[in-house]
This record gives C-alpha cells, structure tokens and sequence, in this order.
C-alpha cells in the first residue's frame, strides 16, 4: 500500500511539474512574439510629415484613460501596436486640439468616433470644450460614425457638423441604474448573507439582502441621475438649437413614434429630428471632407489628413517636461481602493502612498494634485492613503484634489482633508458610510451532507468562518466597527470641509451627489477640470501651470503583457464569444461585479466604503 501511494504522489509530482513547464514555455513564447511584433513595429516606423494644408483626424480608439502617460518607448509602442490593449489617454487627446488650434496647417478637425469603446461624461466634457475653444479659433470641426451611442453623440454635438452613416442611427436613451437582485436566490440555497451598515442610503449591498430597490436608494438615485441628465441635456441643447427640451425627451420616450415616420429608418429619423446634419456613406463622407481640404497627396478618394496619434508626436505634451525645477506633481489614482501593492486597474494602498511619501521628499515638488477616479474600497486601505495625505500637508505642500467621473465613499474619504477639492459637474461623489458583510453557508452545506464541527479554546467568539453561522457576539461585534467607521468617516470629512457633525450627518448616510449638487452643499470646492486643478495648486505656490509633472505609475512590460492575457483575451477573443452578444457580457458583468469585489479586495477588518457604481449608469 506504501508503494502505492509513493507512486501515485510520484505521478502527480510529474504531472505538476509538466504543467509548470508548459506554463512557462507558453509564456515565454508569448513574451518572443509580443518582442517580434514590437521589433517589426520599432523598426518599420517610418518618418511623420506633416501636410501643408490638412484636416486633423483625432479618431481614438479603446477606452479613453486618465492615468499618467507612458514614458517607456516600448511600452507605448506595446500598446499601439496590440488592439487588445490599445486606449487613449486623455491629455494627449487635449493636447493635439490645443496644438492644432494653433497650428495654421490645421485647417479644420475630423472626429472619427467609429473605433472609440468608452468614454465618461466627464471625460466627454472636458474633451467638448477643448474642441470649444478649437472653433473658436475659426476652425471647423466635423463629427462621423457610423452610429452615435449616447455617450458618443454627448462629445459629436460639439462639433459644427455631425455626418451619420445611413446603415446608423443616434440612441439616446437617458440615464438609468438598474441592478440585479439575488435574495430570493440565496435564500434557495440556503445562503446566509450577513449585513452590517451604517447610513439609510448605504445601498451597496442591497441585491444580497432584497428582491427589490429600496425606497431610499430609489429616490437617492433618481435624484443624482435627474442632475446627470440635466447636465447631458443642456449640452445637446445648448449645440444643436434646431432641439427643444421637450422634443428631445419626446425623442426618447417616443422613439418608436418617430422611426415609423421615417418608414423605419433610424438615420432618417435623426436626421429630421435635427440630431444629425447629414447622411452620407463613409466614401461620400471623405469625398465631402475632401472637398474643405483638398484631397490626399496619396488618394484622391480621400482627404488631406493627418492622425492625431502621428500628430501627438510632432507637438509638446502637456505635464512631462516642466520648463522649472519647482514643480506640481500630479498622481493619477483609479479603480477599487485595495491594500497592499496594486498596479494597474486598483488603488494599492502602499503603491499610492510610496508615491505620496515620494512627492513630500523631493525638494522640487511644491504641491501635489491627486487626480482620482473610483468608488471605493477598503476602510482600512483608504484610511492608510489618508495618513500619507496628512504627512504631505504637515510637510507644508498644498493638496489639490482632482475627482474625475468617480469619486465615492473611499475616494471620498481619501480626499476630505485636501486643501481643495474640484469636481466635474457630473463626477459622482459623497457615499459617506461604510458597511461589512460576511455570508455563511453552513445551510448550503447541510443541504448536501457536509457539516462543520470542532473545538476551539474560546467558544464564545472562535473564528468567522464560510462553514458555520455567524454568532451573535460575531455580528454585534461588526456592527460595532461598522458604526465607529461611520463615526470616524463623519468626523474626518467635518474637519477636512470645516463642517458641523450635524450638517454632515444630513449629507452623508450613503446619498451620492453629482459634482454640482456637491458644490452646493459644500462637500467641493470648485467646478472644473484637472487643468483647472493644477492651476489652482500653482497659484498656491507661486506657479505656472506648465510646471506639473506626471509621477509616473508602477506599470512595467510584464503588467501590460497580464493585461493582454486577461481582459480581453479571456472571453471575448474565444471562438465561443464571437456569437455572445454585448448584451450578455454586460449582464456577466453586473453579475460578477458586487462579488469579485467582495471576495478579491478584502479589507483586514472586513470593513468597507465603496458605492460600488462602477459600470452601473446606463
């Protein structure tokens, strides 16, 4: 018997170690592909001239991203060069319309929306009246797509034309929070899901404990919602004055009405509704185009042009060649708020505050804008951030808070102490609570014949466990935490916006507010972008805008490599995922969300503020 069981553990000992072997014979082939491909790209770049006369074609493709630029030439040409990977950062988008404004060569600006995936309303915003400011000069700027979804139309209308593909239409549909809600299911199997929060409009973990929405999440979000449709609306308005309010909400609830006067066509509705200028083919498109331009030096069936990625090269960048010693460092910091040493897609709490411990020990930094965009996470993670943010102060540098789409609850809490915080007006912020959960499934358990039973030297606590119920002292010793969390976090934000317990009491129990309901109650200081921001923090310290500098993120080759390997490549490059709709990748993803984030961001203490609205506005 002996002998057996040696040589079945010998068995298993190989066949690990081939799969080990495999595993990194995989990945090293992998690693001499992406090198080839990088190679072949760095090589076979050729020499970017720039037309006499020309039409700058910005045509960002992937998400647009705010995080720091990237400073290593082969991760850039990585990221270029591999679709799966590929976004558009934000500052190199305003950038090139700013140079281009300028530039006499420039003589008008395409916006080819037809690769773009995501773009923020805030994002939409800030890059809207960067093209603004691009008309203002005299130049023209033309909107193409083949089709508009919202967000994309909120950054088309800007434009002084908006061309549409006849196969396309314009959806407009509002905005919208729709959430799954599993109680009814867990209570099947027998799931026991325990609940600690402090805050009325703490709703984040609602799907587990209801079937339904709460009345007050329901009217809380109804209220942040009216202020984002607000916002959107008064832009579409404000740029195609052919539209009135009420024709456009008529648009929206009625759109079945106007397609079949239009005999079912999408592009001809908005077309007569005034949503679009013109409808042309994508070859009469660039034939009409040509004709403003001149046609291309190459093709006459297109225009004269440049990218704006060849362009972007030609130009100085904004933030990453400060003209002085002295600067304003600017840290981006977006996704979960987590501890430890996140990189990437997640706020770590040791990455960002090695980052903020380094701006307070470099002589040259004068102040520091934190430019942030997440909904929360850890209390403990969040509270450490914190910490560092009071160190920089103490040290005498000003502390300038930037909130992008997302800034909620752990955001939140990580920016109350700054010396100023600027909102968009349609950033999402406040979600002042905290909550713990801890599901049990003792029951689950049983079901199936699998009980859980020992010993333990305390009895009365011994350890939470997955596999047996939660006890009484258990739970009241969480709620406990939950409120003094509560307690501390309202604290915190009275002394960092020089507050009143009692007014912050009435603005926080978990209630998200936009940017600009924000401002009115206080919980901001100002309305504005992140060049708005760093202005601010130089004119604190004596300086010029131009001299902030991005800190660089701790992302390496390898990083970008997992990012390949996981994110897209996981389900949507599979052959099955070919014939999934969007439609059901995005319910996965409602699915997963509330427990990948439960389970794969544990706070030390279980204990957690996060509004959990990543992804959630429709």
């Amino acid at each position: 018997m002996r002998l057996f069981f040696t040589f079945i553990t010998t068995i298993i000992k190989l066949f690990w170690r081939l799969i080990n072997f495999s595993r990194g014979v995989i990945a090293n082939l992998i690693l001499i592909l992406l090198l080839l491909i990088l190679a072949v790209g760095w090589f076979g770049q050729e020499t970017i001239s720039m037309p006499e006369h020309a039409a700058l074609r910005l045509a960002p493709s992937g998400n647009i991203t705010e995080t720091a630029p990237l400073t290593n030439p082969w991760q850039k040409l990585l990221q270029q060069e591999i679709k799966e990977i590929r976004n558009s950062p934000l500052q190199d988008i305003l950038d090139v319309i700013a140079a281009a404004a300028e530039d006499p060569r420039v003589t008008l600006l395409v916006l080819d929306l037809n690769q773009l995936d995501q773009i923020n309303q805030s994002q939409s915003i800030t890059i809207g009246n960067a093209l603004e400011r691009f008309r203002k000069g005299g130049k023209k700027v033309i909107a193409c797509a083949d089709n508009f979804t919202q967000s994309h139309y909120l950054l088309a209308c800007r434009a002084d034309e908006i061309i549409l593909n006849p196969i396309g239409g314009v959806e407009l549909e509002g905005f919208s929070r729709y959430r799954l809600y599993g109680k009814q299911t867990l209570d099947k199997l027998k799931v026991n899901f325990n609940l600690f929060r402090a805050g009325e409009y703490k709703s984040a973990l609602e799907p587990f404990i209801r079937n339904d929405m709460s009345i007050a999440a329901r009217n809380a979000n109804r209220s942040w919602l009216n202020d984002l449709w607000r916002s959107s609306s008064q832009v579409i308005l404000a740029n195609r004055p052919q539209l009135t309010a009420e024709k456009l909400n008529d648009y929206i609830n009625n759109y079945d009405r106007y397609l079949a006067e239009n005999n079912g066509s999408a592009a001809d509705t908005a077309l007569h509704t005034g949503l679009v200028d013109r409808l042309l083919t994508r070859p009469q498109a660039r034939a009409y185009i040509a004709n403003l331009t001149g046609p291309a030096a190459d093709n006459e069936d297109d225009f004269a042009q440049i990218n704006w990625l060849d362009y972007s090269q030609l130009i100085e960048k904004s933030y990453q060649n400060p003209p002085t010693s002295a600067r304003i460092a600017i840290i981006t910091a977006s996704g979960d708020i987590v501890p430890g040493r996140r990189p990437g897609s997640k706020i770590g709490a040791e990455s960002l505050s090695r980052k903020l411990r380094q701006a307070r020990s470099d002589p040259a930094i004068k102040a520091v804008v934190l430019r942030i965009d997440s909904g929360g996470g850890s209390m403990t993670a969040s509270e450490i951030i914190r910490q560092e943010i009071l160190q920089l102060k103490k040290s005498g540098k000003p502390v300038v808070i930037s909130m992008g789409r997302l800034a909620a609850s752990g955001a939140y809490w990580i920016s109350a102490d700054a010396d100023e915080i600027w909102a968009e007006p349609t950033t999402l912020t406040g979600s002042i609570g905290v909550f713990g959960a801890w599901p049990t499934f003792e029951e689950s358990l049983a079901e199936i014949g699998i009980n859980s039973d020992g010993v333990s030297t305390h009895p009365a606590i011994a350890r939470r466990s997955l596999s047996r119920p939660l006890q009484p002292r258990q739970a009241r010793a969480i709620q406990l935490s939950v409120n003094r969390g509560y307690r501390r976090f309202l604290e915190i934000v009275a002394g960092g916006r020089r507050l009143s317990l009692m007014e912050v009491e009435k603005l926080a129990g978990g209630r998200v507010f936009s940017g600009r309901r924000a401002k009115d109650l206080g919980l901001v200081d100002h309305l504005g972008s992140l060049a708005d921001a760093v202005g601010s923090a130089a004119a604190r310290v004596g300086l010029n805008r131009d001299d902030a500098v991005y800190i660089p993120d701790e992302t390496d080759s390898s990083s970008m490599i997992a990012d390949l390997l996981n994110s897209r490549l996981h389900l949507r490059s599979s052959i099955m995922a070919r014939f999934i709709p969007d439609a059901y990748a995005s319910l996965t993803s409602k699915l997963e969300y509330p427990e990948l984030f439960f389970y794969n961001n544990r706070d030390p203490r279980n204990l957690y503020v996060h509004s959990l609205l990543n992804g959630s506005v429709e």
